[in-house]
């Protein structure tokens, strides 16, 4: 299973939901180039969990990590990297989890 790790946060909901509209679509590239089922919790919390309430946000933090650690593999979308996204990042690292850096079309790019 690949995880896919792009940024969530926005200043308004609006582009909030939108980046979570394109985790959707980074979960379909992910799924195209492993072969395997992409997960995005960030695709779809957003409609349940309030990110602006600090402990909802934590409940979809850890949601989130704790769907990592069943992954094979991350794959980081895009160029700006968000605190949250640094987190899943660290964390992969610490679980020796492969990271793949791809831009937002889903062509490779060079890690940071």
């Amino acid at each position: 299973m690949t995880y896919v790790c792009s940024p969530l946060s926005a200043a308004t909901r609006a582009a909030m939901l939108s980046n979570a509209a394109k985790a959707k679509n980074y979960m379909g590239l992910a799924e195209q180039e492993f072969g395997d089922r992409a997960v995005a919790p960030h695709a779809f919390l957003p409609y349940l969990l309030d990110d602006g309430v600090p402990e909802e946000r934590a409940l979809a933090v850890a949601f989130g990590k704790k769907l990592l650690t069943l992954c094979t593999r991350l794959v980081v979308y895009g160029s700006r990297v968000s605190a949250g996204m640094q987190g899943e990042i660290a964390m992969a690292e610490q679980l020796g989890i492969p990271i793949y850096y791809r831009t937002e079309t889903g062509g490779i790019r060079n890690a940071m």
